[in-house]
């Protein structure tokens, strides 16, 4: 036998994937709902990697949002007593505050010439 030991050697492959039911699933998933429960902690209690509990949480959420969880909901803004001065958009009136370096505001009420406005945030920040 040129060199090559005369044993035979034997390698056992075990299948190191566990096959779960859905229901296995569903159930380690619910645990992940309790309280103080960690990803992390669940994966090793189960013998699973972390991501696979992951999938496994984001594939028990499809499709159970309603469409009513999907829409836009209505929203109504109440007048303050600041906004109630204000003019209705698109008029060009309202106010303007600009902060600039240094903590230093600008407060501009009114309508507003830009150019004024920008030679004045220039000399001010120019100092």
């Amino acid at each position: 036998m040129s060199g090559h030991n005369a044993e035979e050697r034997f390698v056992i492959v075990a299948d190191a994937r566990r096959r779960r039911t859905a229901a296995e699933k569903a159930a380690i998933v619910a645990e992940l709902n309790a309280a103080g429960a960690t990803v992390s902690a669940i994966a090793r209690k189960h013998n699973v990697a972390a991501s696979l509990l992951f999938r496994w949480r984001r594939e028990s959420q499809i499709g159970k949002a309603t469409p009513q969880q999907r829409s836009f909901v209505p929203v109504a803004l109440a007048m303050t007593s600041a906004g109630a001065s204000a003019s209705p958009a698109g008029t060009g009136v309202g106010c303007i505050e600009i902060e600039l370096v240094g903590g230093r505001r600008i407060r501009v009420e009114g309508s507003v010439d830009v150019a004024l406005l920008r030679r004045l945030v220039d000399a001010l920040e120019a100092r």
